[in-house]
């Protein structure tokens, strides 16, 4: 079952505005839109796992989330997000395990956007690699990731990205 219409045009106007996926085409988002599925969660419901890989990139339809990591002082909330708001693209854009954990604060609508739709868009135009990279590394939310800005830098996102998607460094 598809997407309704009044999904897909949201769709079109956040993918838009997301900092790594600002540099597609219209044909590329095509691409993608028509390949994420929404799906629903219920509270208290953990979405992504700390330590594990990534499924899929996320953006809340509705509802909120919050991010928590685990730490040597223990658990720590580092963010709540709410519709609009995205998760779960470092992981699927590098192949790296998750920084931390999400879990539905109540009911929550999703789009998931799977890593496999990304790696075709990706390999069709490499350049994206870079773009992409170069997003993630400037974005002031690397610290909530539980990284230091210092740790993340474009050119090892970039061979993480392209290692990821199966391209050439």
């Amino acid at each position: 079952m598809g997407l309704a219409a009044s999904d897909v045009k949201w769709l079109f106007e956040k993918l838009r505005k997301l900092d790594f996926l600002s540099y597609h085409s219209e044909e590329e988002l095509t691409k993608l839109v028509l390949s994420i599925k929404k799906t629903s969660f219920s509270p208290g419901k953990t979405i992504l796992r700390q330590g594990q890989k990534g499924e899929a990139l996320y953006i809340i339809r509705s509802g909120t989330v919050e991010v928590w990591a685990e730490t040597p002082q223990g658990r720590k909330r580092l963010a709540g997000l709410a519709e609009g708001e995205n998760f779960g693209e470092v992981s699927i854009l590098t192949g790296d395990i998750c920084n931390a954990s999400v879990v539905a604060e109540g009911e929550v609508q999703l789009f998931s956007l799977p890593p496999d739709e990304l790696r075709e868009v990706v390999k069709a135009n490499p350049l994206l690699a870079e773009k992409m990279a170069d997003a993630i590394s400037k974005r002031k939310g690397v610290r909530a990731l539980g990284l230091e800005p210092a740790a993340v830098s474009s050119s090892r996102l970039l061979s993480s990205i392209k290692s990821f998607f199966g391209l050439r460094n």
